[in-house]
């Protein structure tokens, strides 16, 4: 591949830049995380509520204590109580149960609340990290990173591994309890036995530990496949109207039957692991158990223990088969969470690839320039071979109108998108306010941006909600003023709610005009330095877009402007037009003397610039 962006790239520089960039395009780690390693993860999440967890353990040892304890409670009522026929033991017997079953009751209260409250408040403190941590990577990464997968990590994962928090831990936890401690009872009640749960134990485990992770595999993978149907319902949603226009219904019905399959037969793998698991299981244990009660019966008929150590035996026996059972069957629940907590992990772990300066510099307001390109390259991430931006010097002076003009692809969006930095240069360096951008806080550098997009995005909010979106803290006369600004505001009133109304999901109950003058009076009420517009009245039809270019030329009086220009309007009131083709700057002038000096300038301007006559 040709390297040679122009006479101010450094080849060895822009290989290790590319390097990065490609690092950055992976969207997820591939990383595999041991259970250790999830623990690590989600600890700080933990961590806070270490009372809670503590009272919740109290709480299983206390029902697991209670549920052993009526093994020995059995073997007295039937061996005092019944066997010796003494009415007032039978009394003290069953009352001693009834106190057993009294802890069980509270000892379950407690775990189930203090256990399901710590979920709740663990996943709800990882929903906002994980969302949080989301909206701070980069644009680079959002462009191979699919919305529904991401969507799916914040809000399917972490309802898995809600359910299993709040839900399905806690009864492994109980029953493993309950499988050690029955199994401790059983080998006390008859040391013969301890050969036998010598032997059976190992071959319970064994299956656990290798199935399990072929379970945990076949459970990340029905979650990938999982968030495809998501993807694909998510994409579909979204365009709508075009699938319907374009009369492509049965083929996107096609795509999303074809990604349910997938995640039907990934679902079946995982459910047929998990089945073959919990039945091999339950045959090994209760295989087991019946030698366990053959022995003990074998020692009763000897008379070498009495009717009620039988009975405790065999519901210590019981015991520890239902526990297992039960553990056999949490196991697929657990493995599906830890198959939901890696991804979750994977994307917590995705670093921001735009680094925040460790000590942040201020943007000065009063310098000369307000923004500056240095010999500035550059090419997005998704296409590296192809430059968006190559050998880009211009420099525009605080106050100055300038418009940028040049065919499709020429990189006019990309300008913005470096000022705005959403993405770093490859090469060379922007400085706004005299500061290198990447020597500022993202907060503080785009605190002093406005930006007007051609397709402006609104959000499911009222209308009130949208214009105050770059500044909450805007009274209501100040809303009201940057509407009138934007002559939005009679449009507003003439709908049912007024500012209190709501848009719909991406401003659907609104006309692109209307869309469009919410998103100018955004622009106006956050009152920036510096003023992006993306040919702001593109949208509006001609009666409209008189009033608000009339409304946007008080915006950019003494306010720095870069302005796409698509309209001969816009762009003979610049100070200055810059000109590109292909990532490079052509040229740089008035209207009038580009017009006179630029070929290219002239065809654009014949093309796009002009009034269609009438006939």
């Amino acid at each position: 591949m040709k390297e040679s962006w122009g006479w101010c790239m450094n080849k060895g520089q822009i290989v290790e830049q590319k390097r990065a960039f490609r690092d950055d395009q992976t969207v997820y780690s591939v990383h595999h995380y041991t259970n250790k390693q999830l623990f690590a993860v989600f600890w700080p999440y933990l961590k806070p509520h270490q009372a809670r967890i503590l009272m919740a353990v109290l709480a299983l040892v206390l029902v697991a204590g209670a549920l052993l304890g009526m093994g020995r409670g059995l073997a007295y009522l039937v061996d005092e109580g019944l066997g010796k026929r003494d009415p007032a033991l039978l009394d003290r017997a069953v009352m001693a149960t009834v106190m057993i079953a009294v802890v069980l009751a509270f000892g379950s209260y407690l775990r189930t609340s203090m256990v399901n409250k710590i979920g709740e408040m663990v996943l709800a403190d990882v929903r906002r990290a994980v969302f949080g941590h989301a909206v701070t990577l980069s644009a680079g990464w959002f462009e191979n990173a699919r919305t529904g997968d991401v969507l799916s990590r914040i809000t399917t994962d972490t309802s898995i591994v809600q359910t299993v928090m709040t839900s399905t831990l806690s009864m492994a936890a109980r029953n493993f309890l309950l499988l050690v401690g029955g199994l401790v009872m059983v080998v006390l009640s008859s040391p013969q036995m301890s050969l036998v749960v010598l032997v059976v134990v190992p071959l319970v485990v064994l299956p656990l530990i290798v199935m399990g992770r072929r379970l945990r595999s076949a459970s990340r993978l029905a979650q990938d496949c999982l968030a495809d149907v998501g993807v694909e319902a998510e994409e579909t949603v979204s365009a709508i109207r075009t699938v319907q226009a374009f009369g492509r219904e049965q083929f996107v019905r096609a795509n999303f039957e074809r990604a349910v399959d997938r995640a039907l037969d990934a679902g079946l793998k995982r459910v047929r692991l998990r089945g073959l698991l919990s039945g091999i299981v339950i045959f090994m244990v209760f295989s087991g158990i019946g030698v366990i009660l053959w022995i003990g019966g074998q020692d009763l008929m000897a008379g070498r223990i009495s009717a009620g150590d039988l009975s405790s035996f065999i519901f210590y026996a019981f015991l520890v088969a239902s526990s297992t059972g039960f553990l056999s069957e949490l196991a697929g629940d657990l493995q599906r969470a830890a198959g939901a907590a890696e991804r979750i992990a994977q994307l917590l772990d995705t670093k921001a690839s735009l680094p925040e300066p460790e000590i942040p510099q201020r943007i000065n307001l009063d310098a000369e320039a307000a923004c500056e390109f240095r010999c500035v390259n550059f090419a997005y991430p998704a296409a590296l071979s192809l430059p968006a931006i190559k050998a880009f010097n211009f420099t525009v002076n605080a106050g100055e109108r300038v418009a940028i003009v040049g065919p499709s692809g020429a990189g006019k969006s990309t300008i913005f998108h470096l000022i705005l930095r959403f993405y770093d240069p490859l090469k060379g360096s922007i400085r706004i306010g005299g500061v290198d951008a990447r020597n500022v806080s993202l907060e503080e550098l785009r605190g002093h941006i406005g930006l007007v997009p051609q397709e402006s995005a609104l959000f499911s909010s009222t209308l009130r909600g949208n214009i105050s979106f770059g500044k909450p803290e805007a009274d209501e006369a100040a809303i009201i003023a940057a509407a009138k600004q934007a002559q939005a505001h009679d449009f507003i009133m003439a709908i049912e709610g007024g500012y209190d109304a709501f848009v719909g999901e991406k401003g659907v109950r609104l006309s692109g005009g209307q869309r469009q003058r919410i998103a100018i009076a955004r622009a106006i009420l956050r009152n920036p330095s510096l003023l992006l517009l993306d040919e702001a009245t593109s949208a509006l039809d001609a009666q409209s877009e008189a009033a608000v270019q009339s409304a946007l030329e008080n915006l950019m009086k003494d306010r720095t402007s870069l302005v796409i220009a698509h309209r001969l309007a816009t762009v003979v009131r610049a100070d200055r037009i810059l000109l590109m083709e292909r990532g490079s700057l052509q040229a740089m002038g008035t209207h009038e003397s580009l017009m006179v000096n630029s070929a290219l300038y002239r065809t654009l301007a014949e093309l796009q610039f002009a009034v269609p006559k009438s006939n």
